[in-house]
């Protein structure tokens, strides 16, 4: 079991990480210049069943939108709505879409919902589904057209003599599969890379082969901790009473895996998915059925309140980029900016620059010299409101600080390279190697991030299966990975393919200007040929965690070199 004192740092940690993301959701605060100050406008979308009335004493959409009240801008609708709720006016005037429905949703036809695929396509429009409107019209919709995304990417060849033919076969009406039914969406293609492929594709029946109604209790376990729809909730919780549904999940494979809900009988979920559909999102919610009381319980209403903080801020920065919310200058973590910096600032002269550039939060790395100014930094950050996100290695000094001033900042330390006669070897001695500082981690409340810095620790596979041992056998899923571009130039040409792969352990992502030459090694964001195409595969693999920007330059001034960095990557989102 974690910790009562890791779920209480967790949770602290997320709160503040949430904090800063509502800045750039333009939901409270002071606003970055540049970023939109609108509150987060939701449509919340009610079938308002009867079925409702014996556990709540309000419509669901009233329950929720009671709760979202003092954050967001709330509106409500419903069938008997002008429009069936979904006039042109109204969702234009809406960023996230909450939608519960349960035995009406055939009363919604797909051209009704079109212009809510439309808006989702443009990123003007986020649509959260919650438990039984995986059958909702727009749900359906939206998956089908993250299949015919999905292929099109998949089976599309700019080098063909013919492009590529596509069957799209829809599901027969709202039937649930049978067990033994193919996992739609699927996908058959006939022909050759040369002349085109004749695809047929059976769009995804939305639906699974199981389900119980018998108000069980379910297990909910975070699966992407650094993600902002889990910020502020305990890496494990339960729902008393709720209806149950069980994997195969038939909807096209999601871009980040949120949440995993399990049930005593053995039943599992992925309870909480995001899909990256245009430059919009879409976020599915499982638990639910209007029987239980669900929506009262505040883990799930958190989890709600968090989607539309993250689905909201996104929306409202697509209007001036693609960018996620993780990409604002304020949520942007300034990394080596303490030993590199040619005007070796004092940490009160490093706050101003901080301040000056618009940068809230700080990976601190340190040489022997800076340890007596360690306390310090801490009083200053504190001070200022920054936020020491990171901690380079370990320091018993620092950790004592750390525990002093109630901090839980993320450990970084190199994956090491242990020789041995097997693969399975080498990941058992790398873990083992660390596991002192997990365990050190695991009191002080923070999380452990292996950093890629070369040789065999620093392979995006082999950090996966290390990380994956160590979540295993230590009970340690407080571990993930910090991967840097300025240790990944061998891996520029593949790193489209194993970001989704890495994605979901990730802790933080620091940035780089990227040649296929290694030297120089460190460049700002903007002055190499490679970085935007790598930027935006992280941007499509829906990682939503940390973005870091380095200095790095011994013989530069900080200041000129992020802001160099801020620069670039604001010219490499543009749309």
């Amino acid at each position: 079991m974690v910790s009562k004192l890791i779920r209480f740092q967790f949770m602290k940690k997320a709160i503040q990480f949430m904090a800063q993301l509502t800045i750039c959701a333009g939901v409270s605060g002071s606003i970055h210049p540049g970023f939109p100050a609108d509150p987060v406008r939701v449509l919340i979308w009610d079938e308002r069943q009867p079925a409702q009335k014996p556990t709540y004493d309000k419509w669901l959409g009233e329950i929720i939108g009671d709760h979202l009240d003092s954050r967001f801008h709330i509106s409500h609708a419903s069938l008997d709505s002008p429009h069936k709720g979904l006039a042109p006016e109204l969702l234009d005037a809406t960023d996230v879409l909450i939608w519960w429905g349960h035995v009406r949703h055939g009363e919604i036809s797909p051209e009704e919902a079109a212009p809510v695929i439309e808006r989702i396509r443009e990123g003007k429009l986020a649509l959260i589904a919650l438990h039984s409107a995986h059958w909702a019209t727009p749900f359906m919709e939206a998956m089908n057209e993250k299949t015919r995304e999905i292929a099109h990417r998949k089976f599309s060849l700019p080098d063909a003599t013919h492009p590529s033919r596509f069957e799209f076969i829809p599901p027969p009406g709202r039937t649930p599969p049978h067990a033994s039914s193919s996992v739609t969406p699927f996908f058959l293609a006939l022909g050759g890379k040369r002349s085109g492929f004749d695809v047929r594709v059976d769009l995804p029946n939305c639906c699974f082969p199981g389900w119980r109604a018998d108000g069980k209790p379910s297990t909910m376990q975070v699966q992407s901790i650094s993600h902002p729809i889990a910020q502020g909730l305990p890496l494990s919780f339960q729902l008393p009473s709720t209806e149950m549904y069980a994997e195969p999940f038939h909807v096209p494979e999601p871009d980040a895996v949120v949440f995993h809900e399990t049930w005593d009988a053995g039943e599992w979920f992925r309870s909480g998915m995001v899909w990256n559909i245009g430059r919009g999102k879409v976020f599915y919610f499982r638990p639910g059925h209007e029987t239980f009381p669900v929506y009262r319980n505040p883990h799930a209403l958190k989890v709600i309140e968090n989607a539309v903080a993250y689905l909201g801020g996104s929306v409202q920065a697509s209007r001036l980029s693609q960018a996620a919310p993780n990409f604002s200058i304020p949520n942007l973590v300034a990394w080596c900016i303490v030993p590199f910096d040619s005007t070796h600032r004092s940490p009160a002269e490093r706050v101003a620059m901080l301040q000056h550039l618009g940068l809230r939060r700080v990976a601190y790395d340190w040489r022997q010299e800076h340890v007596d100014s360690f306390e310090t930094e801490i009083l200053e950050y504190q001070k200022h409101h920054i936020e020491m996100t990171a901690f380079w290695d370990v320091h018993p000094h620092a950790f004592d600080l750390f525990r002093k001033y109630k901090m839980s900042p993320q450990i970084w330390k190199t994956a090491p390279s242990p020789q041995a006669d097997s693969q399975a070897e080498r990941v058992r001695l790398a873990a083992e190697i660390l596991r002192p500082v997990v365990d050190e981690c695991r009191s002080l409340g923070s999380f452990f991030g292996l950093y890629n810095h070369g040789g065999w620790g620093g392979q995006p596979e082999n950090l996966i299966q290390v990380c994956e041992y160590i979540r295993t056998h230590f009970n340690a899923p407080h571990v993930g990975i910090v991967y840097n571009f300025h240790h990944a130039h061998d891996r520029i040409d593949d790193f489209s393919q194993f970001i989704h792969k890495l994605s979901p352990y990730l802790l933080c992502l620091n940035l780089n200007g990227m040649n296929a030459e290694e030297k120089p090694k460190i460049l700002t964001i903007g002055s190499g040929t490679h970085e935007k195409s790598m930027i935006q595969a992280v941007l499509d693999s829906g990682y939503a965690g940390p973005i870091g920007i380095i200095d790095h330059l011994e013989q530069r001034d900080s200041l000129q070199v992020l802001q160099e960095n801020i620069l670039g990557l604001q010219e490499h989102l543009k749309p």
